[in-house]
């Protein structure tokens, strides 16, 4: 991106604007139109100039007025203004239908471009930027370009009254041109201010953005811990900066205008002298000099109309800026697509020589191990030892930097990540759920199931007997995140939705270990149904949830210490067997405490 400098060349000022621009392509012949209509618009008032000249200088003429001037001028002025009002209509609504249109594509290709990335890029965005780009920068860049839209008309006006100040008076016109190169200053150092002011007011904007949505999420955490004072405390401050900031645009973009109209004010008042002095030896009609000083008076609009709008531009530039910052936004290690398709696993899953790094940090070093089709295996460690890291890397939520995972002999980089990430399903720890009905909730697992096929999914996932207990049923809006259903209704449903997906592969990350007794053991039998047939990778902390997996992998530190059964890892004395011994001495404290 561009920065933003006082330096910048013409070209190079309004860059990202230039890109927005390109969006116009398809609406050329409704651009068309818009320039014709404003051209007819800008006739209007040069027109109005000529009129008013002729009436004055024909009441000059006193008994020896044509009457047929008078009915001639209603008629005429009648006609113009009715053309000027049609023109005017279709004017605004063609450029406010383009800009809205170049505006909804941008906002779907940046929702598009969010759920596309990566989770390596998506860890290290706040969510305030991407909503402050999708709702505040989407909003200046709107209004700029309707602004551009309709200012392109306004040339015309100002070069039309121009024509008319000519024609009444060649020499008067030719003097006034003089304030020009102020005026042009006055645009260009107002408009660098505006930029650089609106630039801190939209990064401003986005940290108020994500403390906000932070503060909504986290709102138990905020609760809980009391941090309703901090937070206020947090988000006035950032609030006091952007009002700091937009009162210093806003005093700018306020200066502008009336330092044009006192400018316009003083060419006015030596048009006035001067122009008096011609009329008074006869070098000039009193008709054609009110109807200069008209044409220079409405002259200062488009002038005003054009600072306006430079300014408009300017805060849209910046916003359009970080728009395309976002845009242009690419993972530093570019996750390729490949073509081939897959629809089963027929043998099994492996993985040689596997490397992970998140940013500099390493995660994975050097696994490799084999699954077989249909087993069910675990990976057991302690937190942060690479146990999650193992199963995200089956669906390329994060891209290896070392070695390979293989599908059936085929390294999952040449499988299209549609098909790749429909063979699998996760049930994890932090369940997320959208704000939706019951039904649908369960029925994002497969968009073409039938009503029966959900109903059956959640009663395969024991969630019949909660959904019967509620008044709308499956038509239950269950809340931000679910947060109307307990924790283990919120696996169940989710569970549910895994079954109804099919996937061969089933991923179950942590997915009980935030539940109480009773709610574990309503969602593991959901989750035995759920594994039936299917190749099963477990993350588990609790190893009594993990005793008949096929195999059990160790992993500490980012490597696989140990393999075998939960019987071999015992007899083995590792590891393995250390974690069992202080979960068992765990469980006995527990029980004693509460007999």
């Amino acid at each position: 991106m561009h920065s933003t400098n006082n330096k910048s060349t013409p070209s190079e000022s309004f860059a990202a604007l230039k890109r927005v621009m390109g969006e116009f392509r398809p609406y050329k012949i409704k651009l068309s139109l818009v320039l014709c209509l404003g051209i007819v618009i800008s006739l209007i008032q040069p027109i109005s100039v000529k009129l008013s000249q002729r009436i004055i200088d024909e009441l000059q003429k006193g008994s020896l007025i044509q009457g047929s001037f008078f009915r001639q001028v209603p008629a005429m002025l009648i006609g113009v203004f009715f053309i000027s009002g049609i023109a005017k209509y279709f004017h605004n609504t063609l450029r406010r239908y383009v800009a809205e249109k170049v505006i909804l594509k941008y906002r779907r290709v940046i929702f598009e471009k969010y759920l596309g990335f990566p989770l390596s890029i998506l860890d290290k965005t706040r969510a305030g930027d991407f909503l402050s780009s999708i709702q505040n920068d989407l909003g200046k860049i709107s209004v700029g370009i309707d602004t551009l839209i309709l200012v392109l008309k306004e040339p015309f006006t100002f070069l039309g009254l121009l024509g008319a100040a000519f024609y009444c008076d060649w020499r008067l016109a030719l003097s006034t041109l003089v304030v020009a190169p102020i005026v042009a200053l006055l645009f260009s150092r107002s408009g660098s201010a505006v930029k650089r002011y609106s630039h801190k007011n939209l990064e401003t904007f986005s940290d108020l953005m994500s403390v906000s949505q932070e503060s909504i999420s986290g709102a138990r955490v905020v609760k809980v811990f009391q941090l309703e004072r901090p937070l206020l405390e947090r988000f006035k401050n950032i609030q006091d900066s952007y009002f700091l900031t937009l009162m210093k645009s806003t005093r700018v973009e306020e200066l502008a205008t009336p330092v044009v109209e006192f400018i316009g004010a003083i060419l006015i008042a030596g048009v006035i002298i001067y122009g008096g002095h011609r009329a008074a030896m006869g070098l000039l009609t009193p008709g054609q000099l009110v109807g200069f000083i008209i044409a220079i008076g409405l002259a200062q609009m488009p002038l005003k109309q054009l600072n306006n709008a430079y300014l408009k531009l300017k805060t849209a530039e910046a916003a359009a800026e970080r728009v395309y910052k976002l845009l242009d936004t690419e993972p530093s290690q570019k996750q390729s697509e490949g073509t081939r398709p897959i629809f089963q696993l027929e043998r099994g899953i492996s993985f040689e020589n596997v490397s992970l790094n998140y940013g500099e940090k390493p995660a994975l070093s050097h696994l490799s191990f084999e699954i077989n089709k249909g087993d069910c295996v675990a990976f057991v460690g302690h937190s942060g030892s690479g146990k999650s890291s193992i199963v995200n890397l089956l669906p390329r939520l994060y891209e290896i930097c070392e070695g390979k995972i293989l599908f059936d002999g085929v390294s999952i980089s040449d499988f299209s990540l549609h098909d790749l990430r429909r063979l699998i399903s996760f049930v994890t720890q932090d369940t997320f759920l959208f704000n939706d009905t019951l039904f649908e909730n369960i029925h994002y697992g497969n968009p073409t199931a039938t009503k029966r096929e959900v109903e059956l999914a959640a009663e395969q996932a024991h969630c019949t007997d909660f959904i019967n207990r509620l008044k709308e049923g499956f038509n239950t809006i269950i809340g931000d995140r679910g947060v109307c259903l307990s924790g283990g209704e919120r696996q169940r449903v989710a569970i549910a939705r895994a079954i109804l997906k099919g996937a061969p592969i089933l991923v179950l990350d942590e997915a009980t270990s935030s539940l109480d007794s009773q709610s574990e053991a309503l969602v593991q039998r959901a989750m035995e149904e759920l594994s039936i047939g299917k190749t099963t990778l477990m993350v588990a902390h609790r190893l009594s949830t993990v005793r008949k997996a096929n195999r059990i992998f160790v992993v500490e530190q980012g490597k696989i210490q140990e393999s075998g059964t939960h019987d071999s890892l015992i007899k083995a004395k590792g590891i393995y067997h250390q974690f069992y011994q202080r979960q068992q001495g765990a469980v006995l404290e527990e029980s004693s405490s509460v007999s």
